[in-house]
């Protein structure tokens, strides 16, 4: 087994992109496009298999002598709510259908890729549970993207990844094997520490697939809007970490992730003048949108009341066109009755 690098308390895992070429050098061009494509297809996968959960930075790191090989590195955050995507059968159906094997086994793997940095220690404790979590997410996401950038279209509408609904993907690996035709040294391209090369440059033309038209949005999606009591159970005082999110559960016990927007609270967080607990809670007007009975895209645009302290009134219904233009509004639901947020959105 691989060793994991680590950097602090983010998981890591490497993604190589080995490029076959007479001498050990590239345009920076072509490092550069290849590079960015992938980040594309890495981010256009965290929104599909995960519904954006995993929190990530792509890293560069140091070439190894003797060949040209970009060794991006996947070093994730936080990871959200990644076991709920993973665990619903279109989730762990992709997953498999990519990379061969269902979430459970790359829970392993990365077990195993841990086990120094776990030790001795007889239980899971949350700061093991949440890097675990990380370190799968890390690398399947990595995983799914060495697959993809591989994989014949053919291969792909089997498991039910098409152009269609994939756009971004697809677009991101075109780019990619743009860049290497352009580049007439490269006569082929793997990824894996190995100096084999898989994909030819006879290869590239048969990679690069045709897409369908951009489909245009024909009406804006309606933000809902609610008032709820929110538990932080993962706070990120971080304002321009745009990466991670805050992660609480509202007053039904579904797990959310959310930003905060309000600029009261964050001169509040500025000048020291909050009591923050093991525990917070907050009562919050929020605002978000739904897609299958799936709330995302929340925004926390009010914090009404944090722990024992009022800081502030709901915004009224000017002051809500004015930030969301068309909203519903759904009322308060701190008291989390059984007709929960969830199941009206159902």
């Amino acid at each position: 087994m691989a060793e994991v690098p680590t950097f602090g308390e983010r998981a890591i895992e490497i993604i190589p992109i080995h490029f076959d070429v007479p001498e050990h050098y590239l345009p920076l061009k072509t490092f550069i496009e290849t590079a960015a494509q992938a980040e594309a297809i890495i981010a256009a996968f965290n929104e599909h298999l995960f519904d954006g959960a995993l929190a990530y930075q792509i890293l560069v790191l140091p070439p190894e002598i003797g060949s040209f090989k970009t060794r991006l590195a996947v070093a994730a955050t936080a990871c959200g709510l990644l076991w709920g995507a993973l665990e619903s059968d279109i989730g762990a159906g992709f997953v498999k259908g990519l990379t061969g094997f269902p979430p459970d086994h790359w829970a392993e793997v990365a077990g195993h890729q841990m086990a120094e940095w776990i030790g001795d220690a007889m239980a899971p404790t949350p700061a093991i549970q949440e890097r675990m979590e990380c370190q799968t997410g890390a690398l399947i996401v990595s995983e799914a993207t060495k697959s993809f950038l591989q994989k014949d279209i053919s291969e792909l509408n089997k498991i039910g990844i098409r152009p269609r609904q994939f756009r971004e993907e697809f677009e991101a690996r075109n780019k990619f094997y743009e860049a290497c035709s352009a580049d007439r040294n490269v006569k082929g391209i793997g990824f894996s520490d190995s100096n084999e090369f898989p994909i030819k440059r006879s290869d590239f033309g048969r990679l690069h697939v045709a897409l369908p038209p951009k489909e245009k949005v024909l009406e804006e999606v309606p933000w809902h809007v609610a008032t709820d009591t929110v538990t932080v159970t993962s706070p990120n005082w971080e304002r321009g970490d745009q990466q991670r999110q805050w992660k609480g559960r509202d007053s039904s016990g579904h797990d959310r992730l959310f930003r905060i927007e309000d600029e009261d609270f964050w001169r509040l967080v500025a000048h020291q003048s909050l009591k923050p607990h093991i525990f917070d809670t907050m009562k919050v007007q929020w605002a978000f949108h739904s897609e299958g009975g799936r709330v995302k895209d929340t925004r926390v645009l009010r914090v009404l009341a944090y722990n024992e302290s009022t800081l502030a009134t709901p915004l009224d219904r000017n002051a809500l066109d004015a930030i969301l233009g068309r909203h519903n509004d759904l009322g308060d639901r701190s008291g989390g009755s059984e007709s929960d947020l969830f199941g009206r959105l159902s």
